[in-house]
């Protein structure tokens, strides 16, 4: 198969492994990853003695608590050599066993083993065609499996799509990495210092979603995921949680069970809460869901051109930021007014100086997590 080597690029190329965690406080970390797993169906009775493979560990941090759930194996796939280098020492550290480090590229790595847990996380979205991998991945899932992956929609990554845009107002000359971080973090850290529940050292953020070039690369949202695995695959949870299914469970046969159009459906109707992580909304209707993914999803193809050099897209940005802010300004006035002071300060060139409001305080629900049932030979679709 071909494939761009998109994270393992860029990480190889300045021996960089930016997704590190703060564990000093081990107890705090397992429990995020508990209520994590929990918010996805997977209690960890379900992961005891259960074959897993994760794509794309990053550094280990996360890994620690899979192992401790005494999986009966646990393979673990990514191209970045540092990566997996620290990923093993971490689980060396805490003395877990029956783990097997695997130094591959996702679309170069093969086998005939079928898991009971696929993870890849935070590895799929920000690809050049993350459905091709997403169908790689899901397939080492064994049926009537669990199959995980994160997804990054246009909406949650409103904030971040305009955070990335001070890179090209803020550094107009092409310097080092090292110089490029020193001159964002004064902008960028009294930012991330209002993001609740943020365990990431802030040059590694900025590393992974500023200076990492994405231009050329694609969000993932859950209906997409959900589509692309629709042959194979049902819909089972996911973080947030946004499905509530009030059919009675008799009901749920043959062709009414519909766990995927019932989940889409209802993803849409949420989707305004991605927006921003400070509240949580009304339903709204399908249709106002998927106008506003639509808009959001443009303001992140209009980025991507400008960071391609094409300067003459920043006033259609401008301009559908004004669109998106009016769009729902009755639903979340704070928002809206976080929407038009980030566009404000990005055409008054983003002076150092100028006191901001609403901006700095204004974060999306960035990505998300779902789950999803392979199948059995048995099921009425097949």
């Amino acid at each position: 198969m071909t494939q761009d080597h998109a994270f393992v690029t860029f990480y190889s190329d300045y021996n960089v492994s930016p997704v590190s965690q703060d564990i000093t406080n081990l107890e705090k970390h397992f429990q995020r990853r508990d209520s994590l797993f929990r918010s996805l169906g997977i209690p960890p009775s379900l992961v005891k003695g259960s074959s897993v493979v994760e794509f794309g560990p990053g550094s280990g941090h996360n890994a620690i608590f899979t192992a401790s759930l005494s999986p009966s194996s646990y393979f673990l796939v990514d191209g970045n050599t540092l990566g997996l280098t620290q990923t093993k020492e971490k689980l060396d550290q805490l003395n877990f066993k029956d783990y097997r480090i695997i130094n591959s590229l996702f679309l170069d790595y093969a086998s005939d083993e079928k898991f009971n847990l696929v993870w890849a996380e935070n590895c799929i979205p920000h690809q050049s065609d993350p459905l091709l991998i997403l169908r790689h991945l899901s397939s080492f899932t064994q049926l009537s499996g669990i199959f995980v992956a994160t997804t990054a929609s246009p909406i949650s990554y409103l904030s971040e799509t305009i955070r990335r845009l001070l890179f090209n107002v803020c550094i107009t000359t092409q310097v080092s990495l090292q110089a490029s971080l020193d001159l964002l973090r004064p902008y960028l850290a009294s930012h991330l210092i209002n993001l609740k529940g943020m365990s990431r050292p802030v040059d590694d953020w900025i590393i992974d979603n500023i200076l990492q070039p994405l231009e050329k690369r694609k969000l993932l949202t859950i209906p997409e995921v959900v589509r692309a695995l629709y042959n194979d695959f049902d819909f089972y949870a996911s973080s947030p949680q946004f499905v509530t299914d009030w059919r009675w469970y008799k009901e749920i046969l043959g062709e009414d069970r519909e766990f995927n159009n019932n989940a889409v459906d209802a993803y849409y109707r949420s989707n305004i809460n991605l927006i921003d992580y400070r509240y949580s909304f009304d339903v709204q209707s399908v249709n106002f869901g998927q106008d506003l993914e639509d808009l959001c999803a443009e303001t992140w193809s209009l980025m991507a051109q400008i960071q391609q050099g094409d300067s003459k897209k920043w006033q259609s940005f401008f301009d559908q930021l004004s669109k998106i802010s009016t769009m729902i300004e009755k639903i979340s006035p704070n928002t809206a007014s976080s929407i038009v002071e980030a566009s404000q300060y990005l055409q008054d060139g983003a002076p150092l100086d100028q006191e901001l409001n609403a901006f700095p305080k204004w974060w999306g629900r960035s990505i998300q997590y779902v789950s999803l049932i392979r199948r059995p030979l048995h099921h009425p679709d097949r």
